[in-house]
This record gives structure tokens, sequence and C-alpha cells, in this order.
């Protein structure tokens, strides 16, 4: 779970990692993991890393001694506003071994939970066959998480600031892990995605308590800070370890 201040402790159920691609923006990649460390924080999670730092920044965890919740597989420019191509028919190989690559610098890291994004609508095919793709291209990457005994998540990305997104909704996402029938793909459980689609990210955590395998944390409106926005943390956080 992202955001907040653990502080060295545990609240409840919850363990709290920070997001050294969404914290710390102020710093070089490469020095957030010692930001992180300072700050309080012994584990953290990322995107991709930026093009060739990736050996660089499993080093710096390992200098740090930090642990990582999860790492993004490559999606393209998120900066740009890419959210994944799984929806692509003609890059599922492409998908497939990004996928790979994750897995493998998940293990320099002794991480298990990767992060794959879906993918925005394309022009030239229907809905439904680009959720068809994705279902085609999440089974694929199933199997290479059954065998390297790593889990997938699937994050819903809402839809007012990623329009097109095709799983733009914690029950979206939830459909498409249930047609998937994996216990190696999971639901990764954004709070501000949740309250940004309209949702109340915390009578959610309970409706899909079953498939959680992760959850984030910021905000919102604004995905900032605990206290900057509606979402009270304190409650989330009890409604996590209330789920279990």
């Amino acid at each position: 779970m992202t955001g907040g201040t653990r502080r060295g402790r545990v609240c409840g159920h919850v363990i709290w990692s920070l997001h050294v691609s969404m914290l710390f923006r102020e710093l070089p990649y490469l020095r957030r993991q010692r930001a992180a460390r300072d700050a309080g924080f012994d584990m953290v999670e990322t995107w991709w890393p930026p093009r060739g730092v990736g050996r660089a920044w499993a080093d710096a965890i390992g200098a740090q001694d930090l642990r990582v919740a999860s790492i993004n597989a490559h999606a393209g420019d998120l900066e740009a506003g890419d959210r994944g191509f799984l929806n692509d028919a003609a890059r599922r190989d492409e998908a497939v071994g990004v996928f790979t690559d994750a897995v493998a610098l998940a293990r320099r890291v002794d991480c298990t939970h990767i992060n794959v994004l879906a993918g925005r609508e394309l022009p030239g095919s229907s809905r439904e066959e680009q959720l068809h793709n994705v279902r085609e291209a999440l089974a694929r990457c199933a199997e290479v998480a059954e065998r390297e005994q790593v889990t997938i998540l699937v994050e819903p990305v809402n839809a007012l600031d990623s329009p097109g997104y095709l799983l733009p909704t914690p029950a979206a996402a939830a459909a498409m892990i249930e047609q998937i029938d994996s216990p190696h793909v999971r639901l990764l459980y954004d709070a501000y995605h949740a309250a940004r689609a309209g949702l109340d990210p915390i009578a959610e955590v309970g409706e899909h308590a079953g498939l959680i395998g992760h959850v984030q944390y910021a905000d919102c409106p604004g995905r900032g800070a605990p206290g900057t926005g509606d979402v009270d943390l304190g409650a989330f956080a009890a409604a996590l370890g209330a789920a279990g």
C-alpha cells in the first residue's frame, strides 16, 4: 500500500510501502530509495524503471536494504498518457515479453507482485474485441506467472484521468480477473482511482476483498497526501484490516 508515512509502524494488517515513481519526484529516480529509507520506510514500489537503470535500481534497493512490494511491467510512456498495450493483438508477444522482463527484475529484488496495465481503447476495433485481446494476453502472462510463482496485478484506472482505459473501475478489473481464473492474477485496488470514478473507496474494499492482491492510496480529489482530499486514510486502512 502506498501513501502516508509508515515511520516504522504497521497499522493493523497494513504494511506500508512508498511509491518511488510518484513521491520524492524532486530527486533523481535512483536517489529516491535512500529518501524512502530516510523517511522511515523499509518497503517501496515502482513503475518500470527509466530506460537503462533497472540494474542500478536493483543495486540501490540492496544498498538501502529495502523490500519491494510491486513493480510495474513496462506499459509505454506513462507520463505521456500510455497505459499499457495488452489490448493490441499485434503487440501480444511484446506484452508477454515485457512481463517476462519484469519477472526477471522482480527476481533480483525478491519481489513477487507485478502490475500489468490493460491499455486504452484503440481506433479500428471494438471495445469487446480489445477486451478479448486483454484476456488473451493476460492468460499468457498468467502461464508465466504460474511457472515463476509470481502474482500479476490488474489495476483499474479511472476514465476521467485516462479516457478510454479498458478497465476503469474495480468491478471491471474484477470481472476480467474472474475470467482469467488463476490464483496468480489479482486486483490492484487503488483508493484514488475508485474515488475518482465516483465510487466509495472504503465500501468497495469489502466488495472486492477476495480478489485484492495489493493496494495503493492517494487522497481524492487531487491525488495528493492524506488529508488533502476526502478519502479518510485511517478508515480506509481499517476497512482493509477488517477485510483481512
